[in-house]
């Protein structure tokens, strides 16, 4: 199956955007049934970070619920939160943002682990005439 061209998009700048904080080291996925769709480590800290991009039409869809649940939830050997970068259009932030709430994945207590990332339109070319 192929990627449409703004789950692409939202890749690369959700990619760009983990690189530009540190997270630069691509790992190997792991052999799990469920693994992100981006694995990143910082050699400096040490640390590993997932992240998942989501459409409009994944909002609705149960699978991509089960998904930000299942990566959102996961922990390292020593029990610390793994980062969660979740890459969104920049019009779709607020709707991710209500779903992130009713799965109680990001609240006033929990979910400082989990990073939503509004990734802006690309800018459309005018044509010359």
């Amino acid at each position: 199956m192929t990627d449409s061209p703004a789950r692409v998009r939202l890749r690369r700048e959700l990619e760009a955007h983990m690189t530009g904080l540190g997270y630069d080291c691509a790992r190997a996925k792991r052999a799990d049934v469920l693994a992100p769709e981006i694995v990143r480590a910082s050699l400096v800290r040490g640390r590993i970070a997932y992240g998942e991009t989501v459409l409009r039409n994944d909002l609705r869809r149960r699978q991509c619920h089960e998904r930000l649940l299942v990566f959102s939830r996961r922990r390292t050997r020593r029990h610390s939160s793994i980062l969660f970068f979740i890459g969104v259009a920049e019009s779709d932030q607020p709707a991710l943002e209500a779903l992130l709430q009713q799965l109680d994945i990001r609240s006033r207590i929990r979910g400082g682990h989990v990073h939503v990332v509004p990734i802006a339109a690309p800018a459309t070319r005018r044509r010359a005439t």
